[in-house]
């Protein structure tokens, strides 16, 4: 589908800000939680988890303004203060990627392949949700005090990230979904709509003989909501990484397409092996 990478890279910020504004105080003191807009530019930190990328990292580095209104050397400098291994994210077509990409390589910054982002259009699901799986939509953080864990372990998260998930349920713009066979929790989905985009994480759990079908079952769902709520489009959310082989398979299965490169610059001191 044709991609609108200004559109999907703000929306993605978005994403990212509401996990962010709803981890618990706690948290955010005892660990360093901390997320500032500079313009076009989001940087966002997890103190103590210096070693984690996957937590501290740059967004919208190629963005309008980035480098014309110096939004991006200020959250870089913000960045480094908190001496942390961050990554810096690029999405390909953004309108200043290119004087981006110059100035983060004349800074000592490193290139390496970032993930493929999915996308696919806001139409309704092109196929039935698989029998026997059950999809409940959570809307009160109490309902399922599992939610989160798996979500923070499919973006590759320290275990108390899940933090970040617990209170989405009933929150404005989101939409939270399991799916389960009985009593057994299949497949969870956290879905953040802005604007016309959904912007959403896939996390699933071992099924045995039903492999996948937990995933086909929360993706139907949230796509069926997404296009009642309007969207044109939704993007699979990344933290730097694709996603686990048969989330990617069911996404691949329900209509996401593989659209835009997200490239992933590290400081040339901090690059990773």
């Amino acid at each position: 589908m044709p991609v609108d990478a200004v559109v999907l890279d703000e929306a993605e910020k978005q994403f990212w800000q509401g996990l962010w504004d709803t981890a618990c105080q706690d948290a955010v003191v005892d660990l360093g939680i901390d997320m500032v807009r500079f313009g076009s530019v989001v940087a966002a930190v997890v103190a103590e988890e210096h070693g984690e990328p996957a937590l501290n990292f740059v967004l919208g580095a190629g963005a309008a303004g980035a480098i014309a209104h110096d939004h991006l050397p200020a959250a870089l400098t913000w960045m480094e203060r908190h001496d942390v291994d961050f990554r810096v994210s690029v999405t390909a077509g953004l309108p200043e990627q290119a004087a981006a990409e110059r100035w983060l390589e004349s800074h000592g910054y490193h290139l390496q392949n970032g993930p493929v982002k999915l996308v696919r259009d806001g139409s309704p699901p092109r196929f039935s949700s698989p029998p026997r799986i059950d999809v409940y939509e959570r809307i009160d953080p109490c309902e399922d005090e599992g939610f989160g864990d798996p979500l923070a372990e499919s973006l590759g998260f320290s275990d108390w990230a899940s933090t970040f998930f617990l209170d989405l349920p009933g929150a404005p713009d989101w939409r939270c979904y399991c799916g389960a066979a009985g009593d057994e929790p299949l497949a969870y989905v956290a879905m953040y709509l802005h604007g016309d985009v959904a912007v959403l994480a896939l996390a699933s759990r071992l099924a045995g003989e039903l492999e996948g079908l937990g995933q086909q079952a929360v993706l139907h769902r949230a796509i069926l909501d997404a296009s009642a709520a309007g969207c044109r489009a939704m993007i699979v959310a990344e933290a730097g990484e694709e996603p686990a082989l048969a989330d990617r398979k069911s996404l691949l299965l329900t209509g996401f397409e593989p659209a835009v490169r997200s490239l992933t610059w590290l400081p040339l001191a901090r690059v990773l092996t």
